[in-house]
C-alpha cells in the first residue's frame, strides 16, 4: 500500500519519500532523500514507453467512451474529440509512466543503499 501511495505521489522507489520530479518537466537526477540515481544508464527510459502505453490507452479509451456516452455523438466524432482532449492529459501520462517504470524496475532489480 505504501508503494502505491508513493507512485501516486511521484516518490522514489527506494526510500518512498524523495520527490522524483523537481518541476513539471524536470526530474531530480538523484533522489534528494536517499541519493538513488534515477536514470541508471543511457536509454533507461525506453522501458517507460511501455508503461506510458499501458497507462495511456485505458485513459484514452475512458475519455472517448465518456465523450461518446455524454454527448450521444457518432463514435467517430467522439473519437476525434477524445483524441484532442487526450492531448491535455499526455504530460501527466508521461510523468506517471516514468514513476511507474522506476518502481517496476526497482521491484525487479533493486539498487542497494550505499553504506
Amino acid at each position: 500500500m505504501r508503494r502505491a501511495w508513493a507512485i501516486c505521489r511521484g516518490r522514489c522507489p527506494r526510500c518512498l519519500s524523495g520527490r522524483v520530479w523537481r518541476g513539471m518537466f524536470s526530474m531530480n537526477e538523484p533522489c534528494p532523500v536517499c541519493g538513488l540515481r534515477f536514470e541508471r544508464e543511457s536509454g533507461y527510459w525506453t522501458g517507460a514507453m511501455v508503461a506510458s502505453y499501458a497507462i495511456g490507452i485505458p485513459v484514452l479509451a475512458l475519455i472517448v467512451v465518456g465523450v461518446w456516452v455524454a454527448s450521444g455523438w457518432d463514435i467517430l466524432v467522439a473519437l476525434v474529440v477524445g483524441d484532442v482532449l487526450f492531448l491535455a492529459v499526455v504530460p501527466f501520462v508521461w510523468r506517471y509512466s516514468r514513476v511507474v517504470w522506476l518502481h517496476l524496475d526497482w521491484l525487479i532489480d533493486p539498487v542497494p543503499t550505499a553504506r
